[in-house]
């Protein structure tokens, strides 16, 4: 996986631990160590997919369930667009939070839902339509944020916060394996 996409995976796994943790005190019932794996793994086939043309959280979402790693399948299927009843839970989940910080991490930075969707519809917004989609999707997160943040005593600008640190010891693989 290249560097820019482990940054932003290990940035979205912060973010979402981040908010978890501050939830679960809160008394949500979420199990962090499954965010944390959501945000690091969400984009796992993204190379791949970006040379097939395929939808990468839907290539993930089988290379998991594959593996019998089936909840978090779920979470990373989840991490583009959330299934309808969940975007209309009360109840926040993990697949609502992989989602929501990976809306917060442009490239490898914590940014605002307006920064981050401005990145998108640069990138991603081709054609008319695929702009209104982004524009919905927007909306749609920013319900989101809404919900997560009423819940904590925290507001959601903290999370720009984190910035300054580091998201986890960047390790090269062929050290783990000395």
């Amino acid at each position: 996986m290249p560097e820019h996409i482990v940054a932003h995976s290990l940035r979205v796994a912060q973010v979402g631990v981040y908010i978890s943790s501050y939830l679960k005190i809160s008394g949500e019932d979420l199990d962090i160590g499954l965010v944390e794996a959501g945000g690091l793994l969400h984009d796992i086939t993204k190379m791949d997919s970006i040379h097939t043309g395929e939808n990468h959280a839907l290539s993930a979402f089988r290379l998991f369930q594959t593996l019998g790693y089936h909840e978090l399948a779920d979470i990373v299927r989840q991490h583009v667009r959330l299934d309808q009843d969940i975007r209309h839970d009360p109840h926040i989940n993990e697949a609502l939070i992989v989602n929501y910080a990976d809306k917060r991490v442009k490239h490898c930075s914590i940014v605002t839902l307006s920064e981050r969707f401005e990145d998108l519809l640069i990138r991603y917004g081709t054609t008319p339509e695929r702009r209104e989609m982004i524009r919905r999707l927007y909306d749609e997160v920013s319900e989101i944020e809404f919900n997560i943040f009423k819940r904590l005593d925290i507001g959601f600008n903290s999370l720009n916060d984190l910035n300054v640190f580091e998201p986890a010891a960047k390790v090269k693989p062929e050290e783990i394996y000395k």
